[in-house]
């Protein structure tokens, strides 16, 4: 009787919706990492088969989250972060379940004072229960 049960409450979490938490909570803790460049917490987000990196030209991975620190790291030495602002958040259709985030950053060259702007694009997908990146893209 325990094992018909056991089998019973096994085939039944089997087909259960994946309960992630929300994108809200999620997109503003990237956009605070991103603003603040912290590589480190943003590398955290990776989904388990890791993350695409394309910083304008130049595409990696899928990389695991200490590489993707690595490269952000760079990225995030090459400039000043004056702002990072989230534009669009949004989930799409389908299994596993996906999104998109894309957050407008605000940079300066060292040294400098002429602002420029860069589209950040962030995949996500419902990975373990929870939203994890599978790519990031830098758009100018």
């Amino acid at each position: 009787m325990k094992r018909t049960f056991a089998l019973a409450v096994a085939i039944l979490a089997a087909g259960a919706p994946v309960r992630a938490q929300p994108l809200d909570p999620v997109t503003r803790r990237i956009a605070q990492a991103w603003e603040r460049g912290d590589a480190n917490s943003i590398g955290s987000f990776a989904a388990r088969n890791g993350l695409s990196l394309d910083t304008g030209g130049q595409k990696v991975g899928p990389l695991r989250a200490r590489q993707a620190a690595m490269a952000l790291k760079n990225v995030f030495e090459r400039v000043e972060t004056v702002s990072a602002d989230i534009g669009r958040a949004r989930e799409v259709e389908g299994n596993p379940r996906r999104a998109f985030v894309e957050i407008t950053w605000v940079t300066k060259a060292p040294g400098t004072s002429i602002p420029e702007r860069t589209q950040v694009f962030f995949g996500l997908i419902v990975d373990d229960d929870a939203w994890r990146i599978t790519e990031i893209r830098l758009i100018q």
